[in-house]
Parts: structure tokens; C-alpha cells; sequence
């Protein structure tokens, strides 16, 4: 058993820590008025919080995290084990980071506090890979870029942008190795927006032929599954059932984790050379998710998985050890999900049978929209032409929801295999079908009288080709005038949190000044300053691209030092 110096800075027994390190997050003005508006926190600005002095948080209204836990005294510690690289975390990032670490010759430990490990997502979205060069495809890097930062709000810290733009590639690659030779096809997407305002870029890479994608559950699991095992192939060790309390710090360096046993004592997980915090996102965390992300937290669906593991343990942590939360506050990941899938650009009418946005947009911009809709619900209105209205609008849009998850190579948008999709959420009772507009008002329980004047002002904005209500495009302009009438039932969701702690360009933690917290590193969800304000999907999938690509740099990093 080491012997305990002291440790965690600016954490000690009944003490909190530097309310900076919390408030980076809060950002612009609105923000803080609505975590104001949540806490009870009215007239008291992020300055003023941060110069308050620790407390009960239950009496002073402060979230639970913003006091440190009491140290772990050294006589709790009843078992110490030796590693070069500690991740908490068995997600994908997390597994990734342990694979990169381990092929590098490096011994690592790898503490989950589920009984497995965990993968989720359809596909993996990176800027550059072999599978992109030999379909004769390029992306134009300054042109995504640039939108990337715009849509962020320009509050993201561009070295890290720029570092996933010319290093995902090489990562994915890494990855495409292991799926060959795992048997397991990678393959590109072909669903992506060619809308000029909302361009994609063709880098969503799909995954087919290994037992997770056959046995029908999320196809990227395949990926996540191959780097376990070679990762175990390489010696990296998992321990599962073991969340780690706090992490252990020595003369003001992070050195391992602490994982309670029987009887209040631990085991410390010691790392020479450094502990990655993989541990996902927060929205598992109600009081989390309304300080840093209030905006989401209103949204009724949530989609995440593990359903219950995702609370901002790793985020939690990082504060503790004297890590800066992100400036730009946590954006959205809404996808309209929860109801029926087929939306695309059509008609959107609201409960009360409004419509109430220009309904050829991307995934965030829908959700965000049925978000503030009564019920949070909308309903994506058509007709019997809607397959063949569809197909002549893919050529200047597409996207999630719109188009469905064909891969390059495989010809155009499958109408009859569309008309199943809107068919089956019928039959679900996601969508409903009419033969007059006034039985679809009924089965959706919208006014008969609102729902058809509505209609009747958009067949009138279809006719002229044009629409001076919500400016969408003529060619998106699709008249609803033929029986049978459909109406899709469409909900958001919220997928993840993707929001977190400062990290450097070597995937370190940060104070609030960017200095590394010597030792800690943070991977996937858990790292921050990447995204901001909202989340771009012009390169569709780029989370569980960032996952990949930051846990096969960050064993780079450790291989190194």
C-alpha cells in the first residue's frame, strides 16, 4: 500500500473547490438565466456563484457535485495494483483508448462499473479513411471545417477540430484493419444531405457481417467489439462490476483510481503513467443535465445506453482533481427518433394543427422545433405521392430521416421499402393513414377545422412555388391532394450529452487557465471544447468518430511519455 501524501488540490474534507472550475459551462447570458430559473438561483450570476463559499448543498440550492467527497484515508486502502495506464470506462472510447495504449506495449487496466462492456450507434463518422479513398471520394476539409466551428458558435477550441480533421483518418483506418480482419464489412453510407445549406460529408462509415449487427442490435457494436477483444489480445485487463469512487492524487499529480470494496475499503488502481476518464456522458444525471444542458433536459425521450450508467462520474472527477468544465455551453444531440422514422421534408403540423418551421432541415433543427411544441410532438403530413415527391427531392437534401441507411453503391432511395417503414409505424401505431383529411385529423387528435386550413395554405405555397411563411425551398414544396393521406408521428429524442471537461490537443485535462492536470486524461463525452451550442452532423456520426479517434491518440500520448 502507497503511502497517502496529501492529494486531490483544492479538495479537502468539508471543503468545496473553485467555483470556476464548474461555471465554464454556463456560458452566454441565457444560459445562466435558465440554470438561474432551475436552481432557484435568481440574481445571482455566475461571478457571484463562483465567489460563494462552499456549503450544504442541499441549503444553499448548490448542485451535489460542486462539494468534493472527503478524501479516502490511507488505512482505507487495503490493496494496491500496478499498471502504466488506468481507463475508467469500457465504452467505446474507453475500449479504444485501452486498445491503442495496449498495442503500444503499455500495461493497462480498464475499471467499468457495468457488468460488460458497452457500445451503441449505427456508424462511425471520420473526415478521411481508406474506404473513402477507394470510392474516389474526398471531403473538402476547409469547407467542413469551417461549418463545424460556425455551427458551433465559434465557442469550440479549434486545435481540437483541427486535430479530429487530420488524425480521424488514421484512426479509422486503425479500426478498418481490425474489421477486415475480424470479417466484418465497412462500408459508406450514402443517405448524406446534398442540400447546399446543410451539406453533408460522405465519411458515416456502416458496419455489416459481425454477430452484433446480425443479431439486429446497434451495427457499430461490431467495431467496439473487435478493439475489446484485440485489446484483450494485447494484454489490457478488464475489471467490470468496480466503479471508482474518486481518483487519487500525489504531490498534485492524478497517479490512479479508487474503487470501494467490501466493508468501505478500497483497492487503488495505480497508473505511472496516466488515468483516462471514459465514462460517457451525463444525461443519466437529471440535476447534471438541467445545470449544464437545460435545454435537453426538458425533452421527455432519452435514448442513451446503458439506460442508468451514463451520470457524469468521469466529469464529476475531473472537477475534483482540479479540471475546468467546457466554456461553450453542452449542445444538443437530438434525433427525431422517438416516433415514426420517415419524415423527410414534408408538410409538419403540430397538435394543434399549425405548422410552425421549414420543415426541410437537419436532424437538430426538427427536434429542436418538436421540442417546443405542445407535447413535444409534431406529425410529418403527406399523401399517397409521397414516395415519388421523396426521390425528387434527395438530390437536394437527404440526410437522417429523411433518406434511410443504404450504402454507397447500392443505387437510389428504395421506395417500396420506404412505403413498408411508413406502413409498419401505421401498423405501430407511430404514424396513422386516412382517406380524408378530416378522418387523419381525428386519428391524430388535431382540430379537423385548423389541421385543413393549414393544408389549404400549403397547397396554396405549393402551387405558386414558393413559401414566404418559413422560406423553404420550392423543390421540398410537396402538395398533400391524394388519398390516402399519412400522417407520421414525429418525437425528438435526446442520444447523448456531448459536452465536458477542457482538454489539450494530448487529450489532457485542463484548469480553467490550460494548464494539464498532470496525469488525467478524458476521452469521448467525458471531454469537452470540442462541440458547443449545438452539435454538427456534417460529418454524420463524428461523435462516435471523436471516440475512436481520441482513445487512438491518447495511447499515443502515453505511449510517448
Amino acid at each position: 500500500m502507497t503511502t497517502r501524501r496529501d492529494s486531490m488540490d483544492n479538495v479537502h474534507e468539508g471543503k468545496g473547490i473553485d467555483r470556476r472550475f464548474f461555471l465554464q459551462g454556463a456560458g452566454a447570458s441565457a444560459l445562466a438565466a435558465a440554470m438561474a430559473s432551475t436552481f432557484g438561483l435568481a440574481g445571482c450570476s455566475p461571478a457571484n456563484r463562483a465567489e460563494k463559499a462552499a456549503g450544504n448543498n442541499a441549503s444553499s440550492g448548490e448542485p451535489s457535485w460542486f462539494t468534493a467527497p472527503a478524501e479516502v484515508p490511507d488505512a482505507d486502502i487495503v490493496e494496491t495494483i500496478e499498471s502504466d495506464v488506468v481507463v475508467v470506462g469500457a465504452g467505446m472510447s474507453g475500449i479504444a483508448s485501452a486498445c491503442s495504449a495496449a498495442e503500444r506495449g503499455l500495461k493497462v487496466t480498464v475499471l467499468e462499473k457495468g457488468s460488460t462492456w458497452s457500445g451503441r450507434g449505427f456508424g462511425i463518422g471520420v473526415v478521411d479513411s481508406k474506404v473513402i479513398r477507394a470510392a474516389g471520394l474526398s471531403i473538402d476539409r476547409s469547407k467542413a471545417q469551417k461549418y463545424w466551428v460556425h455551427c458551433c458558435g465559434s465557442r469550440v477550441n479549434e486545435a481540437l477540430v483541427s486535430l479530429y480533421f487530420n488524425r480521424s483518418g488514421e484512426a479509422m483506418d486503425w479500426l478498418i484493419d481490425k474489421c477486415e480482419k475480424g470479417g466484418v464489412s465497412v462500408l459508406l453510407w450514402d443517405g448524406y444531405s446534398r442540400d447546399p445549406e446543410f451539406p453533408d460529408s460522405p465519411g458515416y462509415h456502416v458496419f455489416f457481417g459481425g454477430p452484433e449487427q446480425t443479431a439486429g442490435r446497434d451495427w457499430s457494436r461490431d467495431a467496439t467489439k473487435l478493439m475489446f477483444e484485440d485489446s484483450q489480445a494485447a494484454g489490457a485487463t478488464y475489471v467490470f462490476d468496480s466503479p471508482v469512487a474518486q481518483l487519487k492524487k500525489e504531490d498534485g499529480k492524478v497517479v490512479g483510481a479508487l474503487v470501494e470494496g467490501a466493508g468501505g475499503k478500497y483497492t487503488l488502481y495505480k497508473a505511472a503513467k496516466g488515468v483516462v476518464l471514459a465514462t460517457g456522458d451525463i444525461v443519466g444525471d437529471e440535476e447534471m443535465l438541467k445545470y449544464y444542458a437545460p435545454e435537453i433536459a426538458q425533452c421527455d425521450a432519452k435514448l442513451y445506453t446503458p439506460v442508468g450508467q451514463n451520470t457524469g462520474d468521469g466529469h464529476k472527477m475531473g472537477l475534483w482533481a482540479g479540471g475546468a468544465m467546457q466554456q461553450g455551453h453542452f449542445p444538443p444531440m437530438l434525433h427525431p427518433q422517438a416516433g415514426a422514422y420517415q419524415q423527410s421534408a414534408f408538410l409538419a403540423v403540430n397538435q394543434r394543427g399549425e405548422r410552425f418551421f421549414n420543415e426541410a432541415t437537419w436532424v437538430n433543427g426538427k427536434s429542436l422545433n418538436y421540442l417546443r411544441q405542445p407535447g413535444q410532438c409534431s406529425y410529418s403530413v403527406f399523401d399517397a405521392n409521397w414516395v415519388r415527391d421523396n426521390l425528387a427531392g434527395l438530390p437536394y437534401g437527404g440526410g437522417m430521416f429523411w433518406d434511410t441507411f443504404r450504402v454507397l453503391g447500392s443505387g437510389e432511395w428504395d421506395g417500396e421499402a420506404g412505403q413498408k417503414g411508413v406502413d409498419a409505424a401505421v401498423e405501430s401505431g407511430m404514424g396513422f393513414k386516412a382517406d380524408t383529411l378530416d378522418d387523419l385529423a381525428k386519428q391524430c387528435g388535431i382540430p379537423v377545422d385548423t389541421f385543413k386550413a393549414t393544408i389549404e395554405r400549403y397547397n396554396e405555397l405549393c402551387a405558386q412555388g414558393s413559401d414566404p411563411d418559413f422560406g423553404k425551398d420550392a423543390v421540398f414544396l410537396t402538395p398533400v391532394v391524394e388519398g390516402p393521406f399519412y400522417a407520421m408521428k414525429a418525437l425528438p429524442a435526446v442520444l447523448a450529452t456531448v459536452g465536458g471537461l477542457k482538454v489539450n490537443t494530448n487529450l489532457a485535462v485542463t484548469d480553467a487557465e490550460g494548464n494539464a492536470i498532470e496525469g488525467l486524461y478524458a476521452v469521448g463525452n467525458v471531454s469537452g471544447d470540442f462541440y458547443a451550442v449545438d452539435y454538427p452532423i456534417n460529418i454524420p456520426g463524428n461523435s462516435q468518430g471523436r471516440c475512436v479517434t481520441w482513445g487512438y491518440l491518447v495511447g499515443e500520448t502515453l505511449a510517448s511519455k
